[in-house]
């Protein structure tokens, strides 16, 4: 009866299905000295496919990590780190992706937002000192805190309705 695989390798058969020696080998050339290069895209698949591929593999590894103790924990958790920063790296290959997610937004589009923000927000901030003047005045310092706060939650609620 022969060694069972690892977590690892049990992951990585389950993320391409390869066979385990073939597994094996590919979390070896990972892991070596090379392992600070980004992973080479496989033939065929493109980049959205490896993505989507190393996705899965992550996936995997971290339900693996959740699940196993001690020193094989460890070890998953260091694949899982590996993969991810893969993961990261070709992300940052394609900025598109990021945009589609929602994490970034074209730049003119960003500054229109915070024009926006800002010619709603400074013109209430302006005022509120005249708004909270008399209600503030020959108040504990608690009483004048609570309407601070209230104020600022009155702004906030008008920013984010105008925009």
């Amino acid at each position: 009866m022969g060694r069972r695989p690892n977590t690892a390798i049990l992951a990585q058969i389950a993320a391409t299905g390869v066979g385990a020696r073939q597994a094996r080998r590919q979390l070896e050339k990972a892991t070596g000295p090379a392992s600070t290069k980004a992973i080479k895209v496989v033939e065929g698949i493109g980049l959205d496919g490896e993505i989507d591929r190393l996705e899965s593999l992550a996936a995997t590894l971290g339900e693996a990590a959740k699940q196993a103790a001690g020193p094989e924990r460890s070890s998953l958790i260091g694949d899982y780190t590996r993969v991810v920063e893969s993961l990261r790296k070709m992300k940052g290959d394609r900025p598109d992706i990021n945009e589609a997610e929602g994490k970034m937004v074209p730049i003119d589009e960003a500054d229109k937002i915070l024009a926006a923000r800002d010619n709603a927000l400074i013109p209430l901030l302006k005022g509120m000192a005249k708004r909270l003047a008399p209600i503030c005045a020959n108040r504990p310092a608690s009483e004048v805190q609570t309407e601070v706060e209230n104020e600022v939650g009155q702004i906030m609620r008008q920013v984010e309705a105008s925009l």
